[in-house]
């Protein structure tokens, strides 16, 4: 890792620092309250000769002196010196547990020794320090050598005496306190590299297009609200949804040399947001008045429809089988503009429909009658439906969600995409930090400011007001009875289709037609009661149980990770499913 990396880390996971310096100065304060408070009593002896007429005699004692202070300071801590002090202070222990309470220092080129006692008693430690001071003048004198005439030539005094201490010398309170400060600033420092070092995930721009090796074509926010439905529709004034609009500008500078445009969008595993940015994507492609088709081709865990709320029993798996045609299954959503191609039934083989012949004439049709086509697929870590389907367009756009992938999943799926010939447009990251620049052009000033510690308490969202998403519209009103009551007369019926029913287009309007030609042509509309409805249970194909997909497991898996936003991916999924089996039919598209 470079030393942006790094810095860009700190700035990530600052607050880790934060709470280990002020849990480590919490620690050290704390100890220092539960310790025992320890007094030390310090006394100071002066060792002199006691013969020397002459300058050279004293110089040499004196030199003699400083030399056999070290031995005297050894001499402090015996058994010798110890034992009269623990027998005359009646102290109950052993002169080698006294001795480990005694501290000796020399200060250097002086003949003077201070002994330091320490004990939990303050009393106790100057009487000790005073005891052993005295013993260890009658030792020395005693062993020291003597005179011609028998006296002793090494004097001992006292010349500080040792006094009852009135603070103790431990704990040392602020050491600790700075002590533990530091240690928690080392350890929180220690564990934001460590963090780096394992942590294989892709949380950066500059990561992420490092590993790959592609373009970055755009970013996604993290929608903290966790509010279901595009952000494109939802909030089409905030900068989540302006990202989806640079998104739409950066890809076609990537295919200004084609005037029509057809790309799979993929991940490298499940939980990634790839259908969401697909359909959010479609919708600002859609924003610029080209016709922008999109495809739920992901026939193992389709979203596009639960997003939508549009029907998906019937889609891309009842053309390719030849139960219906694309005309009849392909729905226009609300006033958006969008149209949908749903999935569909899903198949016990989705790999062998997506690479068959009736998939490549397909995809050819739809790009060339629409002027962009994307088309969701599954993700590339256990399959390879996006692969496949990738060399029938113009390439991939894979989606990387910073706080799910890891590099070697991004590098595997970018080397699969490679080995196969797919062209690879570009690289969306997901789940990108909010910008909180006032600055940008999208910024409002109704946006939530409550700092963080507000937040936290806070379950009422407050800022701008909520936008309800657009609720799709697939009834025919009083206005365009008309146009509907004429193409029910050019386009057969899913349940024709099914059946086989169909009449040919020269027949239709006769008295051996369709259905729905019997049905009054003039008059006012009644509302949706008067409106033809395709039931979607005719339309479902009768698949046996499909064989456990790649991905079953892995989904299982993931649905444990907190990480996954689970409310954000099957919240809509649920809604769909309440939803009545039997629905109006969809607006058809406008052909060219």
């Amino acid at each position: 890792m470079t030393q942006h990396q790094y810095l860009a880390a700190f700035k990530r996971y600052w607050y880790v620092v934060l709470i280990s310096t002020i849990v480590g100065a919490v620690g050290g304060w704390g100890l220092s309250q539960v310790a025992t408070p320890v007094y030390t009593a310090t006394a100071s002896l002066y060792f002199s000769l006691n013969f020397g007429g002459t300058a050279n005699d004293l110089n040499q004692g004196s030199t003699y002196t400083q030399n056999q202070m070290l031995s005297f300071a050894q001499l402090a801590e015996s058994p010798i010196v110890l034992q009269p002090v623990i027998d005359g202070l009646d102290l109950g222990e052993t002169p080698s547990e006294l001795g480990d309470s005694i501290s000796v220092s020399t200060p250097q080129n002086t003949v003077i020794l201070e002994l330091a006692v320490t004990s939990v008693d303050p009393a106790e430690a100057s009487k000790v320090a005073n005891a052993v001071a005295a013993s260890l003048g009658d030792k020395v004198e005693q062993i020291a050598p003597k005179s011609v005439a028998g006296d002793t030539t090494v004097a001992v005094r006292v010349i500080k005496p040792a006094v009852t201490p009135h603070f103790a010398s431990s704990p040392n309170t602020k050491l600790n306190v700075v002590a533990g400060f530091l240690l928690g600033l080392l350890t929180g420092a220690l564990i934001i590299v460590l963090r780096e070092l394992l942590d294989t995930r892709v949380h950066t721009a500059a990561i992420a297009t490092s590993v790959t090796g592609v373009p970055l074509l755009g970013t996604a926010e993290k929608d903290k609200r966790r509010a279901s439905g595009p952000v494109v529709l939802r909030d089409p004034l905030s900068n989540a949804a302006e990202n989806y609009r640079q998104l739409r500008s950066n890809l076609e500078f990537v295919a200004v040399d084609s005037d029509t445009l057809g790309f799979v969008v993929t991940s490298s595993v499940p939980g990634e947001g790839k259908s969401l940015i697909a359909l959010n994507l479609a919708l600002a492609l859609a924003e610029g008045g080209r016709k922008v088709l999109l495809v739920d081709a992901d026939l193992r865990r389709p979203m596009v429809a639960a997003y939508t709320g549009l029907p998906g029993a019937a889609g891309l798996t009842s053309v390719l089988v030849g139960r219906a045609s694309v005309d009849d299954v392909l729905q226009t959503w609300g006033d958006t503009g969008l149209n949908v191609l749903a999935s569909g039934p899903i198949p016990p083989n989705p790999s062998e429909l997506l690479s068959s012949r009736v998939m490549s004439d397909l995809v050819d049709r739809l790009v060339h009658d629409f002027d962009v086509v994307v088309f969701d697929t599954a993700p590339m870590g256990a399959v390879a439906d996006a692969a496949i389907l990738a060399r029938m367009v113009d390439g991939a756009l894979v989606v990387a969600d910073r706080t799910r992938v890891h590099r070697p999943q991004l590098s595997q799926t970018m080397d699969s995409l490679e080995k196969s010939g797919v062209r690879v447009l570009g690289l969306v990251l997901n789940r990108a930090t909010p910008t909180k620049d006032r600055h940008a052009y999208y910024y409002r000033a109704t946006e939530p400011a409550k700092p963080w510690w507000k937040r936290m308490f806070s379950r009422r969202q407050t800022g701008a007001p909520y936008v309800p998403p657009i609720v799709p519209t697939a009834v025919a009103t009083a206005s365009n009875a008309a146009s509907n009551a004429a193409s029910a007369a050019a386009v057969p019926t899913a349940a024709a289709v099914v059946s086989g029913a169909a009449v040919a287009p020269g027949d239709r309007g006769r008295d051996g037609g369709s259905s729905r030609d019997a049905a009054p042509a003039s008059g006012p509309a009644s509302g949706p009661a008067d409106v033809a409805s395709v039931d979607i249970e005719e339309l479902e194909l009768g698949f046996g149980e499909a064989d456990d997909s790649p991905l079953d497991d892995e989904f299982e898996d993931e649905l444990g990770d907190p990480t996954l936003d689970v409310e954000e991916l099957y919240e809509p999924a649920q809604a769909s499913a309440s939803r009545s089996d039997t629905v109006p039919e969809p607006k058809k598209p406008q052909r060219r």
